[in-house]
């Protein structure tokens, strides 16, 4: 979309469209009445935020060593958005869950991880793919294109 890639506005677009996913997260919260902590729904802002910024910087490392081929940097975010949304419900499943019982009444504990997962996964997924289409992706994003020294 623009002639040369640029890390910062891979981080930038990432990082706003957390920031948006996280206050979407907040005012579904509030307007479904739950009863969450000013702590939990902070932290979920700034949880979104943190996600767009590793799927800005996993967009740089698209060169796989292992399987010796390049990964797309979306498919590389929504791995990483649902790894870590996996820990975090590892941790602290138990906020989570009652978020998520308040909003599913009859669905279980692990569905609901599995579903928090999913939603990790899908906010990497579309997060990557604006950020590539915007910032660009690979080695170059990272490169300096300021006079040649």
């Amino acid at each position: 979309m623009f002639s040369k890639p640029s890390l910062l506005r891979r981080g930038i677009t990432a990082k706003l469209f957390g920031l948006a996913f996280g206050l979407l997260c907040l005012s579904l919260i509030s307007w479904l009445n739950l009863n969450v902590s000013f702590v939990v729904q902070f932290g979920l802002i700034l949880w979104c935020i943190t996600l767009g910024g590793l799927v800005a910087l996993i967009g740089v490392l698209n060169y796989h060593p292992l399987l010796k081929s390049s990964m797309p940097s979306w498919f590389s975010g929504g791995f990483i958005c649902g790894w870590m949304n996996l820990l975090l419900w590892l941790i602290g499943g138990d906020s989570l869950t009652s978020i998520g019982q308040g909003l599913f009444p009859t669905l279980g504990s692990l569905f609901l991880g599995v579903g928090f997962v999913a939603i990790g996964v899908a906010f990497g997924l579309v997060s990557g793919f604006f950020a590539t289409l915007i910032g660009g992706e690979g080695p170059d994003a990272a490169r300096d294109y300021r006079v040649d020294k």
